[in-house]
């Protein structure tokens, strides 16, 4: 069962992936009266088209790494974490691939940082 619950996550976690890289595939016709959308000039307009894809990614890491233990406390900081880096992975690809924003440059150092503390406080109540 774990086997095709990673297989599956695999499988979601390259959706999110590609969607995250390539939004337009899904956001061709959501313009008003079914028009094709452009993408923005702006690039921190351009990177959030990215983004709200994370959720997907995220959904991935967490069939593939499920939580360690049954308690509230795994469960919590493993959702806690798949969320972040699922958002992170899709955050970077919009910075490499549609420039540096300074605004979703600090919030990915911000995510960064609130990542390793969340990792850091499980391995020592792991301990």
């Amino acid at each position: 069962m774990m086997m095709v619950l990673q297989i599956l996550g695999g499988f979601v976690l390259a959706a999110g992936v590609l969607l995250a890289a390539v939004p337009e595939l899904v956001n061709r016709f959501k313009g008003p009266d079914d028009t094709p959308l452009t993408v923005p000039r702006q690039t921190g307009a351009a990177i959030s088209r990215r983004i709200r894809w994370g959720w997907v990614i995220a959904v991935g890491y967490l069939l593939m790494y499920p939580p360690i233990g049954l308690g509230v406390l795994p469960v919590l900081v493993t959702l806690a974490v798949a969320g972040i880096a699922g958002i992170m992975t899709a955050r970077l690809m919009g910075l490499m691939l549609d420039g540096i924003d300074m605004r979703h440059l600090f919030r990915f150092a911000a995510e960064s940082l609130i990542l390793g503390g969340l990792w850091t406080w499980f391995v020592k109540l792991s301990a």
